[in-house]
């Protein structure tokens, strides 16, 4: 298929360590993880109560007991669900995220091809979206549903509000509190009922003092049903600021793999990140 010119390419980035990017560009898989386990410990709240709070703002207090009612019906097993996420920025080379994901910046970032990532996310059942950061939910269309809901006559357990409900739980993971808005971020995202159906048997990583479960998104052979070249999924390969890898090792790494193609494409860091 034809890809776009360098300059019209817009890159989105994901930073992570070297064994990570083994599994990505080599194995050709990515991870998707548990985002109740992430680093935000509001991860798919936010929304709901945000969204609770905004309902409130239009219905008079005699209708407050019937709102509590409804989300506690349609809620009841909100808990136990989780989407998976594969985390993405619009920052490159950004200092905050070097820290954070990349070990202390001795790491990697990758950045992908947004359009491809895209297309891939559709195809491989786990879409593309870009995270909201608003600090309410005041103008989002479900709140004027759900207001009008509580001022009917449907019962909380109708297949009105189930419905309802359940396109607020896959919107759930789609924000996050603002305080993160620094990281610009973009996430591969999976459906929070039936992953399994689309992504395939869980794993497990398995860790000294902990076991992280998460699903594998396969981006070559999705790539492959796409007819796309796994090369041009990546812009860039950025080595980290405090990284031991140098552009040789690298470049000889990835013509060892058969990803030729990468070589000319790896930078390095320009970030001034001192570890403490």
């Amino acid at each position: 298929m034809p890809v776009s010119s360098e300059k019209s390419r817009i890159s989105l980035y994901h930073y992570t360590d070297f064994n990570a990017m083994r599994g990505i560009i080599s194995n050709g898989e990515i991870w998707l993880w548990n985002l109740r386990r992430m680093n935000d410990s509001q991860e798919m709240q936010y929304f709901i109560k945000e969204l609770k709070s905004a309902v409130k703002k239009r219905i008079s207090p005699d209708y407050y007991a019937r709102l509590e009612g409804l989300f506690i019906e349609n809620l009841r097993d909100f808990d136990k669900l989780s989407s998976y996420a594969s985390c993405f920025s619009e920052y490159c080379d950004d200092a905050a995220q070097w820290a954070r994901y990349a070990k202390n910046g001795m790491g990697v970032s990758i950045a992908f091809d947004k359009a491809l990532l895209e297309k891939i996310g559709e195809a491989g059942h786990a879409p593309l979206y870009k995270v909201n950061y608003s600090e309410n939910c005041d103008a989002l269309e479900i709140v004027s549903e759900l207001s009008t809901l509580i001022l009917s006559d449907v019962k909380n357990d109708s297949p009105e509000c189930r419905q309802l409900f359940n396109r607020l739980v896959t919107s759930s993971p789609l924000f996050k509190h603002p305080s993160f808005i620094s990281e610009r971020e973009y996430r591969l995202v999976s459906l929070p009922y039936d992953v399994s159906k689309y992504l395939g048997e869980p794993h497990f990583f398995v860790e000294e003092t902990n076991i992280k479960k998460y699903y594998i998104l396969k981006l070559r052979d999705v790539c492959k049903n796409l007819s796309i070249p796994y090369h041009e999924l990546f812009t860039e390969i950025r080595i980290g600021p405090e990284a031991r890898v140098t552009k040789d090792v690298l470049s000889d790494y990835f013509a060892s793999t058969g990803m030729e193609e990468l070589c000319e494409k790896i930078r390095l860091s320009e970030c001034p990140l001192r570890r403490f």
